[in-house]
């Protein structure tokens, strides 16, 4: 089984500065304006439909989603196919509509994991407990999409980043954009958290015609760990 390397170049100490990174990307009006419109649409927004209900340019509105999505705060997803060619456009969806309750399991995150290191499981009993736990998060017959969209209710906000090549041969290549976990992920022994997500990721997949060919955990303070799924039978 691969280990996982994270890399935390701003110390254990940054982690202090982080937990407020949704409230912070908040503070621009016109974010809020970004969040409130999404709020009212649970099944998501294009670029254009947010530029139109904001009122300001589709660029404007794109850099306000990427601070947006850096902080947790939005996920994104492929629109449904339309039966065009290209790429189809992403939906931007609330991601974490709960922030008060999020930040209380971030807390229990970090308890759980002091838990973990003194009983001194290791990483292969951590991804086990992620498997197991990731197959009850998705519906038996479950899609790549269900497993994509447990990643954005948890707050990873995964984009994807393939080409159009890769999706017509089904694979997903998955920027994961938030690490809601980060304060856990940059404590002592906080490697095992990204252990867990990888296995709970595995899990959910094991329900669908996928596998996970690549997981590369970056740096949890600027995000964007690196996600390949193989669908062996693509639609």
């Amino acid at each position: 089984m691969a280990s996982v390397i994270i890399r935390h170049p701003h110390g254990a100490d940054g982690a202090q500065d982080l937990v407020p990174s949704g409230a912070r990307a908040l503070v621009h009006p016109s974010r809020q304006r970004v969040v409130q419109a999404l709020s009212a649409h649970p099944d998501g927004m294009t670029v254009a439909q947010l530029a139109k209900a904001v009122g300001v340019r589709a660029n404007t509105v794109r850099l306000h989603l990427e601070a947006l999505l850096r902080a947790g705060v939005v996920s994104a997803a492929p629109s449904p196919p339309t039966g065009n060619r290209g790429r189809p456009s992403n939906r931007y969806l609330l991601a974490q509509p709960d922030a008060v309750a999020a930040v209380g399991h971030r807390e229990l995150v970090q308890m759980l994991l002091e838990m973990v290191r003194r009983a001194g499981l290791g990483e292969d009993d951590v991804e086990v407990v992620g498997w197991e736990r990731g197959e009850r998060l998705v519906p038996r017959d479950a899609t790549v999409q269900d497993a994509v969209a447990m990643l954005a209710r948890m707050g990873f906000a995964p984009t994807d980043v393939g080409s159009a090549a890769q999706a017509e041969a089904g694979v997903r290549h998955l920027c994961l954009r938030a690490c809601p976990f980060k304060e856990a992920v940059l404590a002592e022994g906080g490697e095992l958290i990204c252990v867990l997500h990888r296995g709970l990721l595995r899990g959910a997949l094991e329900r669908t015609t996928a596998e996970l060919t690549a997981f590369e955990p970056k740096d949890p303070v600027a995000a964007g760990c690196d996600v390949c799924i193989a669908d062996s039978e693509p639609g």
